[in-house]
């Protein structure tokens, strides 16, 4: 096998498996026609063109359904996103709790506890079967609402309610592709490490600027995403919806009535209202009518 090949051979694989074995022997005689006599390597506009063609196919694969199925997918990861910067927050705090950067708390291991329990459930939605999948949310659910009766009811009403709705989305429809495992993984580690490398790993403090940053960069390039696929670019805007609109709406309520509405939660609607209304243009314009 000549390097040319070799590497136009390894260029093919930004391609699907099933989309290789029907037409990967085509594009590959293509390509080395098409290349000059002693090229070692393929054209930057093949290249190119091989590239931006894969992604389009991989991103396409799982998009053969209607803008309602779409959105009912796009729903499920932005549920799933805020659950797990829920999770990030229980399980941080106790680790904290434990290090005495935060101050003593008596019920830290049950904090980490339902932090665990949350996390396997939001991981079951992807892999588990349903019934497994309902269980366990059943029981994140209950150890969230168990923070009622510590009076602390806004730490409880939103794991309890997201968890509620993403079960309801799980069973009564198509489960997340596992492609978008990258994007609620990346924003649960940088959640995770932002807090406790800053407190806990002094020797990586420097690392702190990176990872407040990776978030945005993680959003930003989900919503680029969106020219090929525009479920993800939803669930962001479904993210910063749940995550920050509902949190401080809750905390306004529960603290400070006089300012219900503050400038944040002004700019975080106005974000995803703009990122909401792009992304859902695309899936009409993607989606098997």
């Amino acid at each position: 096998m000549s390097p040319l090949e070799r590497r136009c051979r390894t260029l093919l694989r930004i391609y699907p498996r099933w989309y290789r074995r029907q037409r990967g022997d085509e594009m590959l005689a293509t390509l080395l026609e098409a290349s000059r006599p002693g090229h070692r390597w393929p054209s930057a506009h093949d290249t190119r063109a091989l590239i931006v063609g894969g992604l389009k196919v991989r991103a396409a694969q799982d998009q053969r359904l209607t803008t309602g199925a779409s959105l009912r997918l796009a729903a499920q990861l932005g549920v799933a996103m805020t659950l797990l910067m829920l999770v990030a927050n229980s399980l941080t705090s106790a680790i904290l709790t434990w290090e005495h950067v935060y101050g003593p708390y008596p019920r830290s291991g049950f904090l980490f506890a339902s932090g665990l329990l949350g996390l396997a459930a939001v991981v079951a939605a992807w892999f588990a079967p349903r019934p497994v999948f309902v269980v366990l949310a059943a029981a994140a659910a209950a150890a969230s609402a168990y923070f009622v009766w510590a009076g602390n009811r806004s730490a409880a009403i939103l794991p309890v309610g997201f968890l509620v709705t993403l079960a309801a989305l799980v069973l009564f429809g198509d489960r997340m592709p596992r492609s978008w495992l990258w994007l609620a993984g990346g924003l649960f580690a940088t959640d995770v490490l932002a807090t406790l490398v800053p407190s806990v790993l002094f020797v990586f403090r420097p690392l702190a600027l990176i990872l407040w940053i990776a978030p945005l960069i993680i959003l930003g390039v989900a919503v680029l995403w969106a020219f090929l696929d525009a479920r993800p670019a939803m669930a962001v805007a479904i993210y910063i919806t749940c995550a920050f609109l509902a949190s401080h709406l809750i905390n306004s309520i529960a603290y400070w009535p006089a300012g219900i509405v503050s400038w944040p939660m002004l700019v975080y609607a106005i974000v995803a209202v703009v990122i909401a209304s792009g992304s859902f243009w695309r899936l009409r314009r993607q989606a098997v009518l």
